[in-house]
C-alpha cells in the first residue's frame, strides 16, 4: 500500500505490480479465425502504424510492444496492454462504435496487470497481463462457429473459465457511450485514491 495522497492534476502515474498481486482490469477483444479452424483474440484497436493490423494476443500471457521501439509502457506514449477499471472513463462499449467497421465478434476479458502499469483517468496500461476469464454476448457471434462453439474454442486455447456476460461487472457495461474515449467536458484530474488503487 502506498502513501496517502491528495488529487494532483497529473496525466498518468506509473505503478509497479507483481504477478502475485496484480492489477485486475477489464478491457474488449475483438475474436478472430486464427487461420487453422480456430479462433484467437485481438486488440480491438489498431495501435501498430507498421504492419495495419491489430495486435493479436496468441497465449493466456501478453506483454506489451511499442511499434515506436522503446519499452512499453512508456511516459506521454500511449502504447501498453489497455484494462479499464472502476473510476476510469474509457468506455469499453465505446470502443464498439469506434470499430463498428469491424465484422468480427467481440468479448469481454478479465486480465491481472503486472510489471510496470501506467495509470491515468482513461485507465491502464500494463507492461505485462494474465488472461483470467472471458465473457462473450451471445448475440454478437455469427452462424459459424456459434457461441456455444466459441465458448469451447476458447477454454481450450487459454485455459480459461469462459461465461456469459453476467460475471461482467456492472460499472463495465453501465459506461455505455458513443466513443471510446473520455467525454470532451471530462475531468481528468488523476486521483488515485478515488481509483482505490492508494489509500
Amino acid at each position: 500500500m502506498g502513501p496517502t495522497i491528495a488529487a494532483v492534476d497529473i496525466e498518468e502515474e506509473e505503478l509497479r505490480f507483481t504477478s502475485e498481486a496484480a492489477l485486475r482490469a477489464w478491457r474488449l477483444f475483438r475474436v478472430r479465425q486464427d487461420g487453422n479452424g480456430g479462433l484467437v483474440l485481438s486488440s480491438p484497436m489498431l495501435h501498430d502504424d507498421t504492419t495495419g493490423r491489430t495486435p493479436l494476443w496468441p497465449f493466456v500471457e501478453a506483454r506489451a510492444i511499442c511499434w515506436q521501439g522503446h519499452d512499453a509502457p512508456a511516459a506521454g506514449c500511449r502504447c501498453g496492454i489497455y484494462g479499464a477499471i472502476p473510476g476510469t472513463l474509457d468506455s469499453l462499449l465505446g470502443y464498439l462504435g469506434d470499430t463498428d467497421y469491424e465484422l468480427d465478434p467481440w468479448a469481454y476479458g478479465e486480465i491481472a496487470c503486472y510489471g510496470r502499469v501506467f495509470v491515468d483517468m482513461r485507465g491502464v496500461r500494463a507492461q505485462r497481463a494474465k488472461l483470467l476469464r472471458l465473457a462473450l454476448p451471445e448475440d454478437s457471434w455469427p452462424r459459424e462457429p456459434t457461441v456455444y462453439g466459441a465458448v469451447a474454442i476458447l477454454r481450450d486455447r487459454y485455459c480459461v473459465p469462459v461465461s456469459k456476460m453476467d460475471v461482467v461487472p456492472q460499472w463495465v457495461i453501465a459506461n455505455d457511450r458513443q466513443g471510446g474515449g473520455p467525454p470532451d467536458d471530462a475531468d481528468l484530474k488523476l486521483d488515485l485514491e478515488r481509483l482505490g488503487l492508494w489509500s
